[in-house]
């Protein structure tokens, strides 16, 4: 069941009152004044304000709603305006980026992909920036552009595992290449760990978009994960919590990057896939996996996803007992039909705290937009920056009265900020 956030009545309190309000719109698709009214215990006159100011700036549009016939005008109903703008979403991963323009209803406008040494950063700003400018050509100069989100593999706090082996940006001792794309674009830049941003992106747009806590499992070159309660990422101490990947599960297995032996990330990843098939990570990516998967002579691949299904089993069973999710979204990279093969053979689920509690088809839901998730993901970073109500975002390295009028006319573009 999600919730609502409530608005408050406090002076100080319009710019959290106008995030409420574009959130509800934003989560529901098209709701009418009085509903807002009913359920974010506004007055009538404050959610006429708000409506007003966000239709006049032109963050959202207004219909006729069509009824039955009755005296007076229909009433009038709010929609997110999927012209208001967009945002720039780069995903990193080893020896890849990739790019989309997405607007503001987390439609993918226009994307490229670039292959690329990762160990080189002087290449990988090279190749953010052509990316960006690639995406830029002939788009409406008057269009609004929240900024460029990045989403790569983590963790991005300095750790005995950050930086380290095939899954990761290997080489990397800092983030200051964000500092120079910010430079070279002069453009907002946000960055977040892959896991973080898919995450976000499901809450946003996604199958998570009703949920109020679930925990995202990012199944890509890697293997990430990151929970959600109320709408919010959980960080842990150092930014770096979930990192459930590297969760040692076969006693004795196989060697891992991280310095220990039998992390899930060993045998679950689509780099696993390719150490099983002997291929690089590049030639995965590009697999032709449905025909193969209904190929009984790909013995390799059918006997790596028997495994993979197993330690997938194992995941789902470590997850839920520790933190109870309302549901396990996963997304990432991986191709949509790996996934669902995976899930199936991982049939039945290990029993769990969830077990018996949620339906079968609750307890594990595959992002819609599964090979584009972390894509989706970082275009969200600019755009979560402006549209979440959540109080920690509003009180992030920004004045106590920046709101979303703030946002559309005066933004710093200088910044370069972490989510």
């Amino acid at each position: 069941m999600q919730t609502v956030n409530r608005g408050t009545t406090q002076q100080s309190s319009a710019p959290y009152n106008r995030r409420i309000v574009l959130d509800l719109i934003r989560r529901l698709g098209s709701i009418s004044r009085k509903e807002i009214v009913d359920m974010v215990s506004l007055s009538p006159q404050t959610v006429a304000n708000i409506t007003n100011d966000l239709e006049s700036i032109g963050l959202i549009v207004s219909r006729r709603l069509k009824t039955e016939k009755s005296r007076g005008q229909p009433p009038i109903a709010f929609e997110l305006n999927p012209n208001a703008g967009c945002a720039i979403g780069i995903s990193l991963e080893p020896g890849r980026a990739s790019a989309a323009l997405v607007n503001l209803v987390g439609d993918v406008l226009k994307r490229s992909d670039a292959e690329v040494d990762t160990s080189d950063r002087r290449k990988v700003l090279a190749a953010m920036v052509s990316l960006v400018k690639e995406l830029l050509v002939k788009r409406p100069v008057a269009e609004r552009l929240w900024g460029i989100g990045v989403a790569l593999p983590g963790p991005l706090v300095a750790t005995d595992i950050s930086f380290v082996g095939p899954t990761a940006m290997e080489g990397w001792t800092d983030l200051s290449v964000f500092d120079d794309l910010r430079d070279a674009t002069r453009m907002q830049v946000f960055y977040s760990v892959d896991s973080v941003a898919g995450a976000l992106g499901e809450t946003l747009f996604g199958v998570a978009k009703t949920l109020d806590n679930f925990f995202y499992l990012h199944l890509g070159l890697g293997l990430g994960g990151a929970l959600v309660v109320n709408r919010s990422t959980y960080r842990g101490a150092n930014g770096n919590a979930t990192e459930i990947g590297h969760i040692p599960v076969v006693p004795g297995g196989l060697a891992c990057y991280c310095g220990n032996s039998g992390c899930l990330e060993r045998y679950l990843s689509l780099h696993s896939l390719g150490e099983a098939l002997n291929v690089d990570d590049h030639l995965v990516r590009e697999m032709e996996i449905v025909s193969r998967l209904s190929d009984p002579s790909e013995e390799a691949l059918h006997a790596w996803c028997r495994q993979a299904a197993l330690r997938l089993r194992d995941a789902v069973c470590i997850i839920e007992n520790m933190l109870d999710p309302r549901t396990i979204v996963i997304g990432g990279s991986a191709p949509k039909a790996l996934v669902e093969h995976l899930v199936k053979l991982a049939q039945p689920l290990h029993r769990s705290v969830r077990g018996g509690v949620a339906p079968d088809g609750e307890r594990i839901v595959l992002s819609e937009r599964q090979e584009d998730s972390s894509l989706l993901g970082a275009a969200v970073l600019p755009i979560y920056d402006m549209l979440s109500p959540r109080l920690e975002v509003l009180q992030q390295d920004r004045r106590p009265d920046a709101d979303v009028a703030e946002l559309l006319g005066q933004r710093d573009m200088g910044r370069v900020g972490r989510l």
